[in-house]
């Protein structure tokens, strides 16, 4: 009987050149590795599922990589991340698994695994935030830091676990849960994220909140806390948080909770001043709303000043809202401190809204809460890694353009006079600066070109022409991977 023999399976080249639409991105892969962002999540995740063809931090790494290539669902991984091999390979993976893959790990995540991945988020934090740089500036140690505070719902299904009735915007008689969140206001960075029942109001998650934050930070001394000011809306300002807060040494800009209170201190009030919000004031619109100082204050454990607001009810032209203010800044006037709690009113909002618009935070869904939480921290890691590579980026380039040689073959590269230099180098700056995380995956990750790859090392990225400001965003990638000696070239038109 003839012996059939068993056909023999190619070896894989080392070397491989592809087309990839995220070619940007996977000129991220290098200092991903350097930084050891992915490696934490293999030595400190333990998820309870047998490895065959991937570990379970590889599923996790997969999700994230899938989160800042533009992926708005787990699903699009079977269109978009499995079949781009040149981007996998700059990460490491020659494959991808199935979408109901990458599903069944999150669903075999227990609250051990939870608490693992957090302390991947806690430990990246504390090696690469933005927030400690400000904190330890020379000369600045009387400049207070602002730390926001907020609560954003989290729709889901009825059945989802712990999925409850709660405040849904436009949203009557809806379930979810809510999505707690700390973040710096200088750097958008996300301190803590914590996710709760739908039903759980701002007010109750206040301690538990500071006491996270606290941890994250490193704030476990009085001395250190007194230069962290808190920045909150009327949801988190009871009588028992805001002296809570103040106890233990925090500045404070908040409004009180109570609406009834704020009416019945603003009665002793005869000298109202208009006082337009930003946007009146940039629309050169006339104030809706009149503001005082409070005489009579309510009183704290540390000493404040109180500001009243009031303005029109729509459906009542003779009544008035009334809100009050509390700050301990006992030296800014009335505007100034006006003026900072109205910048308030977009940036908490804009973190949230950056995190589902860019990642899409609110379209993956787990009906598990465990799951739902992993993803979580998933989210947060992937949005805090946008942020520190904008500014590894920029910090690049402000290195790189003091060293002639590099500044030489760039605009040799490019074709730019010298003269032109500075503007070319201040422009692809500001292309950074000026983008969020939405603009910054769906515009400056998602720039398509031809990896070239040798024994496993991207060598050289080829990005394709066309893109608008194109010489910028080259220059950008060169400073940022000059140091890996890998090569950034435009192809021809």
């Amino acid at each position: 009987m003839a012996r059939i023999g068993r056909k023999k399976r190619r070896k894989s080249s080392n070397k491989m050149t592809g087309s990839t639409p995220s070619a940007s991105l996977a000129a991220m892969a290098p200092v991903i590795e350097s930084k050891g962002i992915f490696q934490t999540i293999h030595q400190q995740v333990v998820i309870p599922q047998k490895t065959l063809d991937y570990r379970p931090t590889d599923k996790l790494v997969l999700i994230t990589l899938s989160m800042l290539a533009g992926n708005q669902t787990i699903s699009e991984v079977n269109w978009k991340l499995r079949v781009d091999k040149p981007l996998l390979l700059a990460f490491g993976y020659t494959q991808c698994p199935d979408q109901s893959t990458l599903q069944d790990t999150l669903d075999a995540a227990t609250s051990e695994s939870v608490e693992q991945l957090k302390g991947v988020e806690v430990s990246l934090f504390a090696h690469h935030n933005l927030f400690q740089r400000q904190f330890q500036q020379d000369g600045e140690a009387d400049q207070l830091l602002t730390i926001d505070f907020d609560l954003s719902a989290q729709p889901s299904s009825k059945r989802a676990e712990k999925a409850t009735k709660g405040y849904f915007a436009k949203r009557k008689n809806s379930y979810g849960r809510q999505l707690a969140r700390i973040s710096v206001a200088s750097t958008a960075e996300v301190v803590v994220d914590q996710l709760y029942r739908g039903n759980m109001l701002s007010c109750a998650a206040f301690k538990e909140m500071v006491h996270e934050m606290e941890k994250v930070l490193n704030l476990g001394e009085k001395s250190t806390r007194r230069r962290i000011r808190l920045r909150l809306d009327g949801g988190f300002g009871t009588d028992e948080n805001i002296n809570f807060a103040l106890s233990r040494g925090y500045h404070l800009l908040m409004k009180v909770y109570s609406g009834n209170r704020a009416r019945k201190l603003a009665k002793s009030i005869d000298n109202w001043e208009p006082a337009p919000t930003t946007r009146q004031q940039k629309n050169g619109e006339s104030a809706t709303r009149e503001v005082a100082w409070l005489m009579n204050p309510h009183r704290y454990c540390r000493k404040t000043r109180q500001i009243a607001i009031r303005t029109p009810k729509p459906k009542n032209k003779a009544g008035y809202s009334y809100r009050v203010i509390v700050t301990t800044d006992l030296t800014g006037s009335l505007d100034e401190i006006l003026n900072d709690y109205d910048a308030r009113s977009g940036i908490p909002e804009s973190v949230f809204c950056q995190d589902n618009q860019g990642l899409a935070a609110r379209k993956r869904r787990k009906q598990s809460f465990c799951a739902q939480q992993m993803l979580m921290h998933l989210t947060t890691i992937a949005h805090n890694l946008c942020v520190w590579i904008k500014q590894w980026t920029i910090d690049a380039i402000e290195f790189h353009r003091q060293c002639d040689q590099w500044v030489s073959e760039i605009l040799q590269q490019l074709k730019i006079e010298t003269d032109e230099a500075k503007d070319l180098f201040e422009n692809s700056i500001a292309l950074l600066k000026q983008r969020g995380i939405k603009r910054l995956i769906h515009q400056l990750f998602c720039v398509s070109g031809e990896l070239f790859i040798n024994k496993g090392r991207l060598r050289r990225i080829v990005f394709s022409p066309g893109y608008p400001l194109m010489n910028r965003i080259v220059v950008a990638f060169s400073a940022l991977l000059a140091d890996d000696s890998i090569q950034i070239t435009v192809g021809e038109t």
